[in-house]
């Protein structure tokens, strides 16, 4: 059931960064997102067991992950 992973590549011109104001909309949407899978009314490790079974990460990881998408906000935006 593994699927192998896609290796994505960003291309960014550096001749033209991306607003501030661009990335600190994504910021917040990342963290509402996270924010609403973990609220969904799933237990936490029943999550984590879903995403690991879907793709093959460890738990580890994927709590990790869970829980610094859902601390972005206040990590990297200030009000």
């Amino acid at each position: 059931m593994n699927k192998p992973r896609t290796k994505i590549e960003v291309k960014q011109d550096p001749e033209a960064p991306i607003a501030a104001e661009v990335i600190a909309k994504a910021i917040i949407d990342i963290d509402a997102s996270a924010k609403a899978i973990l609220n969904a009314g799933l237990k936490y490790e029943t999550i984590v067991t879903l995403i690991h079974d879907h793709s093959g990460l460890s738990k580890r990881d994927i709590r990790l992950v869970l829980n610094n998408l859902a601390a972005m906000r206040e990590t990297w935006c200030s009000k």
